[in-house]
């Protein structure tokens, strides 16, 4: 057997509180063979309930949702499980999709989106890339930090302190927006190696995504805007 064909398929859990968008994305979703529905949700606390039960590599995550709302849900999910959240809108409403964003989404899809850009975003989601429509994602990160102040500056500050002078170059490339192929170009090392110093970026800023280490960049004044 080929390394593709003994790759677990990357475990999706399908949140929103519409039964016909559940049944749209199990759809699409069930015809690629890389790809298992592990679940569905109706609601927020539903959905952190069958993280915890089937320990899914995506969730599909609607933003907006009766109860436990999709920020509320993906903030617990991220930080109690490896899960990574791609947020799923029918409104592209800047404010809505920032929220989820900086509460630690992967990034976000419109619903309308084709089945071949749906089945695209989740195997990006699943190998840690950001997924993001409509939108560029250094606009959002500089739309989630326009009101902070003085205290999130420096508290962000001292998270990329804790940095070594490769990682940091590695944050740098992550908050513009590059891939692991592009970083490790430029900085003249490898994709593998770019992606264990992410690991590392990960662990000492304590976040789960490549949108938020650009958050906290962009907080410390080393964002897209300012590099």
């Amino acid at each position: 057997m080929t390394s593709a064909e003994e790759a677990a398929p990357v475990r999706v859990l399908i949140v929103d509180d519409e039964s016909l968008i559940r049944s749209g994305f199990r759809f699409v979703l069930g015809v690629n063979t890389s790809i298992e529905v592990v679940g569905e949700a109706s609601d927020g606390a539903t959905a952190v309930e069958l993280v915890r039960a089937h320990r899914p590599d995506v969730v599909l995550m609607d933003v907006r949702m009766p109860g436990i709302s999709g920020p509320e849900a993906t903030v617990t999910i991220v930080t109690q499980s490896d899960s990574r959240v791609l947020a799923t809108t029918s409104i592209d409403s800047e404010d809505q999709l920032v929220r989820m964003l900086a509460a630690g989404a992967s990034g976000y899809m419109l619903k309308d989106e084709s089945p071949e850009r749906i089945i695209d975003a989740v195997l990006r989601t699943a190998v840690g890339e950001t997924v993001v429509s409509g939108r560029s994602t250094a606009q959002l990160i500089r739309r989630a930090v326009a009101a902070d102040g003085e205290t999130e500056r420096t508290a962000a500050e001292k998270r990329i302190a804790a940095l070594t002078g490769r990682e940091r170059d590695v944050a740098i490339g992550v908050a513009r927006g590059e891939t692991n192929q592009e970083i490790g170009a430029s900085l003249h090392i490898s994709a593998g190696t770019v992606k264990t110093h992410l690991e590392q970026v990960f662990d000492k800023l304590g976040v789960r995504s490549r949108v938020q280490v650009g958050i906290i960049l962009e907080r410390a004044g080393l964002g897209p805007a300012d590099i």
